[in-house]
């Protein structure tokens, strides 16, 4: 649904097996560095989980902001302006790509310095 699987296959193809492991490289050509089994599944159920629940906090915020702004509205006998539309969807937008990319990058951040050992080949 909404490309789910998709993105989940994409996050998860930046760990190549290697051995009894994987190796994680950032964005699938960044300098390998080995990891578990068990911390590759972490990752990217972490990935997963976020997609579907950002995904759906997103939906349920833009609801929530919409009425508040219909809500706004009627109250005040007032049209709300085109801008503050905009603004606001764009700041959740903004916010959620932030989210995003801060997701996507929770393996580069918490293995920054790990190193490869020199015997891993690109």
């Amino acid at each position: 649904m909404i490309g789910f699987e998709r993105q989940r296959q994409m996050f998860a193809a930046q760990f190549e097996p290697r051995g009894a492991g994987f190796v994680y490289r950032r964005h699938s050509v960044g300098e390998p560095i080995p990891v578990s089994a068990v911390q590759r599944n972490r990752y990217v159920a972490a990935f997963e989980k976020f997609t579907r629940q950002g995904f759906w906090a997103m939906v349920a915020g833009a609801l929530i902001m919409l009425a508040g702004l219909v809500a706004y509205s009627f109250a005040t006998g007032t049209q709300v302006p085109d801008r503050v539309f905009y603004v606001a969807f764009g700041a959740m937008v903004v916010v959620y790509v932030i989210a995003y990319q801060r997701v996507w990058n929770l393996p580069m951040r918490e293995l920054r310095g790990a190193g490869s050992p020199p015997n891993i080949a690109p």
